[in-house]
């Protein structure tokens, strides 16, 4: 049994024909003819070629949404430093303006400080008059040797000895008073006045009050310039003021302002 053979089928060749046609006159045409192979490199490459280009736009789409979204972080940074930059600014100027109240607040207080010392010192000075109402005076001097002072006359003014003291004669209902602010120095008994009450006054000056009173202080005690040492009566109208400067004895009318 013989057998039964199939005819081949013959593949056919494919070519493709590309007709390009010239601008020319005369009306001619070019014709590219490429094979099957040559056609698919073709198409591959063409393919190849467009789906890079959709990669590169899809590629720089997003690169672009991200530098979009980068600026628009950016933006908003910006806005919000310019915002605190904004608040930093106000918040600066509201500190420059405390710091400059509290420099004038400071500086007042400095000058009310200074103001009150120099007022202090001013009262600590014994310049004051250490009497109230009106009062006969007299220089004298006393030599803690006798038992009497020396009033100084213009007979013995170049002779006599001893410290400088003023007399005060005033009348009943007077009062003796502290000439400036300081410190009750000694409250003690004086053989030529009676009694005898020192005031320090912090600054180099004592002041010394002699006379025949009782004594409305104490040792230790702080005194105002104006306060009462001594309340006049008619058995102590005199009154022996003393002043010593950086413990020497000077001349208390050097210092005393006498009103009138």
């Amino acid at each position: 049994m013989s057998k039964v053979t199939k005819p081949k089928k013959h593949r056919h060749k494919r070519h493709y024909t590309f007709m390009i046609i010239s601008g020319d006159s005369d009306g001619s045409t070019k014709r590219l003819h490429l094979n099957h192979f040559k056609t698919q490199l073709l198409a591959y490459t063409l393919f190849a070629i467009a789906l890079a280009i959709i990669c590169y736009i899809i590629y720089a789409a997003m690169t672009i949404n991200t530098l979009q979204g980068i600026q628009t972080e950016q933006r908003a940074a910006l806005e919000t430093l310019t915002n605190d930059n904004s608040v930093l600014q106000a918040s600066n100027e509201k500190l420059e303006t405390e710091v400059e109240q509290l420099k004038a607040a400071i500086n007042k207080r400095l000058e009310e400080e200074q103001q009150s010392l120099e007022e202090a010192e001013t009262l600590a000075m014994p310049t004051g008059f250490p009497l109230t109402g009106t009062a006969s005076m007299t220089n004298a001097l006393d030599d803690t040797t006798a038992t009497t002072i020396t009033e100084l006359t213009d007979e013995n003014k170049d002779t006599a000895t001893g410290n400088p003291l003023v007399v005060f004669t005033t009348s009943e209902g007077s009062s003796i008073i502290a000439s400036g602010t300081g410190t009750v120095l000694t409250v003690t008994t004086d053989a030529k006045f009676g009694n005898s009450v020192s005031i320090d006054h912090g600054n180099g000056y004592i002041s010394i009050y002699r006379n025949a009173g009782d004594p409305l202080v104490a040792e230790g005690s702080q005194i105002d310039k104006g306060d009462i040492i001594f309340v006049v009566t008619k058995d102590n109208t005199s009154l022996g003021y003393q002043i010593q400067q950086d413990e020497k004895f000077i001349d208390p009318e050097d210092l005393i302002e006498i009103n009138g």
